[in-house]
């Protein structure tokens, strides 16, 4: 293949099949969010692991939404984790879609720059004009999201008067704070969790999502909130922000849409709850719907990707002859590798593939001396690469060895021996490599199968050449 991978990548570094395949999913995700939402959906899960494309496929999927006239609103929980209130920053998601341009309709007496600066201090701005008191541990979210919700339906929808929010807010955040009679105290913030919170919430958020159905081309559809990175939030501020989003934001009209990996979710609930709680069943009770398929397209997109930049222009400096079946063998021992090293993180895997492109072309007077075949060389520096990507220690113990031929040594021990990491038998070397590598059980496991290639090398001479690949991918050359 001649023409370089880079030249049919989207903005997104995703190559022009990926980005194909992944979006007829999310604009069929789309539609059925449409149809679904007006109807009786509410609650949305885009599941899928770590790096699988789950925030690819919610952008494809905003773009679909959007073409169809429809509103969306994002809110990154993990860019706001270190706000004051989270919670209130959650209801401001909304806000930030309505774009409000001018001044709100108040009288100037009832400072409402005061009030619009104490709640947006809660989104993570200063002000020098406020002081507003952070949410305690033990506080709920209801109170954030109250304040945030009555004042976004009075600035944008003028339902009732900017004084109530002024004076209620006053009393309800300084007065428990003030008073230093812990029984009133506690009364007090008792009576600002409560303050008619499930109702007058509902229909503050009733309100707000009507007026933003109302500003759209069709307001006959939903509107549309994208949570993304709550799996990146510590576990108590994830599970809390999940549980508001699950219970609190059921309006009609509304259909929230979080893209989390679901193993995260059900491991904060199994801790929260002590085990007492089965994970699948409390994210059942929150979410009407599971949208599936990131995995299986990831591992597609995945297999592709390598297929491609495994045989690019760039390896051309490689002289070996290539035999079909060893270099199939060799491309499936690379995929075992990645998928340990790079899990089902696209992007990951093409950087890792790069890089070790890179180390064969700035070694090319080398490599070209070489005459084994071009995938087992490829996979001789990747393993040498992984190794010290995952175990930087055990190459600097190598690296402290001066003379090339001590290191290659070395390196041909691990690769002979490595079927036999896991067993505890007084064999000379294995103990010599154990003591000097300072290995624990775990690691002499995961190196013995990231340096099984043994196979590859059926002479001492091969075997020599591959440990030089080895740590070629080291960096030890």
């Amino acid at each position: 293949m001649s023409t370089s991978i880079e030249t049919q990548l989207t903005a997104d570094g995703l190559p022009v099949f990926g980005h194909e395949v992944v979006d007829a999913a999310a604009r069929d995700a789309a539609w059925l969010l449409i149809a679904e939402g007006k109807a009786n959906l509410r609650c949305a899960l885009v599941t899928g692991s770590h790096g699988a494309g789950k925030t690819t496929q919610l952008k494809l999927m905003d773009y679909h939404l959007r073409e169809s006239g429809a509103s969306v609103s994002w809110f990154s929980a993990w860019a706001h984790k270190e706000d004051v209130d989270p919670f209130a920053s959650l209801v401001f998601a909304l806000w930030d879609q309505v774009d409000i341009k001018g001044m709100p309709q108040a009288p100037v007496a009832e400072q409402v720059e005061a009030v619009i600066g104490a709640a947006m201090r809660r989104k993570g701005y200063p002000s020098n004009t406020t002081n507003i008191r952070a949410r305690e541990a033990g506080e709920g979210a209801e109170r954030a999201m109250l304040t945030a919700v009555d004042l976004i339906s009075q600035l944008v929808v003028s339902s009732q008067p900017i004084a109530e929010l002024a004076h209620a807010s006053r009393l309800m955040t300084d007065a428990a704070s003030l008073n230093e009679d812990r029984f009133q105290q506690q009364k007090l913030l008792e009576r600002s969790r409560s303050y008619l919170f499930p109702r007058r919430l509902r229909e503050q958020m009733d309100a707000i999502v009507n007026h933003l159905r109302a500003r759209t081309k069709d307001p006959h559809l939903p509107a549309f909130l994208f949570v993304d990175d709550l799996d990146r939030c510590p576990p108590a501020l994830g599970l809390s922000l999940l549980e508001a989003l699950g219970r609190f934001f059921a309006v009609p009209g509304l259909v929230v849409v979080v893209g989390l990996d679901e193993a995260v979710a059900r491991a904060w609930v199994k801790s929260a709850y002590e085990g007492n709680v089965d994970g699948r069943a409390y994210i059942d009770k929150l979410f009407d719907r599971r949208i599936l398929g990131i995995e299986e397209r990831a591992r597609v997109i995945w297999a592709q990707i390598l297929g491609v930049e495994w045989r690019m222009a760039q390896w051309e400096m490689l002289v070996g002859r290539a035999h079909p079946e060893m270099a199939d063998r060799a491309v499936i021992s690379a995929t075992r590798l990645l998928r340990i090293h790079g899990g089902s993180d696209i992007r990951k895997v093409r950087r890792t593939l790069a890089e070790v492109r890179t180390l064969v072309v700035d070694a090319k007077d080398l490599v070209s001396k070489i005459t084994l075949m071009p995938d087992v060389v490829r996979l001789g520096v990747l393993c040498g690469y992984l190794v010290r990507e995952r175990y930087p220690r055990i190459v600097e113990r190598i690296a402290d060895m001066r003379l090339l031929d001590a290191r290659i040594e070395v390196i041909e021990e691990m690769m002979m021996i490595a079927p036999s990491w896991a067993q505890q038998d007084s064999d000379e070397a294995l103990n010599w490599l154990r003591e000097f590598l300072e290995l624990k059980p775990d690691d002499e496991r995961e190196l013995g199968y990231i340096l099984d290639i043994r196979h590859f090398l059926p002479t001492e001479v091969l075997l020599k050449v591959g440990a030089q690949l080895v740590l070629l991918g080291m960096g030890l050359n």
